[in-house]
């Protein structure tokens, strides 16, 4: 089910399981995969598609995972398959709920979903034509993948000092200093007493972002008065680990000149002898994560809050350069994100030009 996707066909096999079958075994017959076959998820996560291409090999798919063989003589599969991606028929999966509370989709309700269709040959060059652009998504998809894996590439080299900066002679830059956060950043409590309504959620890949933008709705008590404010190049320390971000996000605000944050965020800003650009990267490089695992302690009843004090928390050590090296690693990390930062929104682009054309299509 995790190698099915909600925005496409195109199955995500960046995480696939492999399991090991004894010789002349009968089992996995029943559920191995043929070219054409679409696969829908039908636990937890209903409704979740994939497309079965050619190029797949031996494959299996567990109980999470429906089947459905279309009939190839009267039917196009990859037609049927981006019929089920749009919103207004995933939603209706989405409806057959057969287990109330609990997320299940039976076999028996997907056989009576019923939907218009043109004859075969219109299915065929609708589905040849949405293939064209899914391999364009694929492209540009590939492409901003390659960009973040040499951004991450760089950090590493550069955070290691591996790869060093040199000054505009061509000197290198003074060996970094091991400094304590203390050192470089003072913590920012300011009450929101001018009631601002910008209530920040910290997003691994956009950083701070408006709640209702983020979720679509509030989440935070309409009273916000006792929150903390922040301004445009100030930091905020989530202590909730998430995905990629084992020891929490630092993020800093730079989508908004002003914004407020629940007090269970630790804030800060930097003095000016620092680069807050420089910084950005840094915490993103999670360089910092090991001297916050040092002091902090997982809580049982915490929901996977880290118990990390406020003392503590500016007491991290920090390797850094000084602030000419810091400008211009930040330079040059930067132009490697503005570039990350054209490939997304391209991708978003088509993905969402996709998205109109078949609502269009499939009314």
């Amino acid at each position: 089910m995790t190698n099915l996707v909600r925005d496409g066909i195109t199955l995500n096999l960046s995480d696939l399981k492999f399991v090991r079958l004894p010789e002349n075994s009968n089992e996995g017959k029943r559920t191995a995969l043929q070219h054409h076959d679409i696969l829908i998820s039908i636990t937890a996560e209903l409704g979740k598609l994939g497309w079965v291409p050619d190029d797949l090999g031996t494959a299996y798919i567990n109980q999470h995972t429906a089947l459905v063989r279309p009939d190839l003589s009267i039917t196009s599969s990859k037609f049927i398959a981006n019929l089920l991606s749009t919103k207004k028929y995933n939603t209706i999966l989405n409806q057959h709920n057969d287990a109330g509370a609990k997320s299940a989709l039976n076999l028996g309700t997907i056989k009576q979903f019923s939907f218009y269709a043109p004859n075969k040959n219109e299915q065929t060059k609708i589905a040849d034509f949405l293939s064209s652009i899914d391999k364009k998504i694929t492209l540009v998809n590939k492409q901003h993948g390659l960009l973040c894996q040499y951004k991450k590439s760089m950090m590493q080299k550069i955070f290691s000092q591996e790869l060093r900066f040199k000054d505009d002679n061509g000197t290198l830059f003074p060996k970094w200093s091991i400094l304590q956060l203390k050192d470089v950043a003072i913590r920012v409590t300011r009450k929101n007493k001018e009631n601002n309504n910008t209530i920040l959620t910290i997003s691994g890949r956009d950083g701070l972002v408006d709640q209702m933008t983020y979720f679509n709705k509030q989440i935070a008590s309409k009273n916000v008065t006792g929150y903390y404010l922040i301004k445009k190049g100030e930091f905020a320390y989530n202590k909730s680990y998430s995905q990629g971000y084992p020891m929490g996000a630092i993020k800093m605000l730079s989508n908004y000149e002003k914004g407020v944050v629940s007090t269970l965020y630790i804030c800060f800003k930097l003095n000016d002898e620092q680069s807050c650009d420089f910084y950005q990267h840094y915490f993103e490089s999670g360089l910092q994560n090991r001297a916050i695992e040092k002091v902090a302690q997982e809580g049982a009843r915490n929901h996977g809050l880290l118990n990390i004090g406020v003392n503590d928390f500016f007491d991290i050590e920090l390797q850094v350069p000084g602030l000419a090296e810091q400008n211009k690693i930040a330079r040059f990390l930067s132009a490697i994100e503005d570039k990350i930062a054209i490939k997304r929104a391209e991708l978003d682009m088509l993905k969402n030009w996709k998205q109109g054309l078949l609502q269009q299509m499939f009314v």
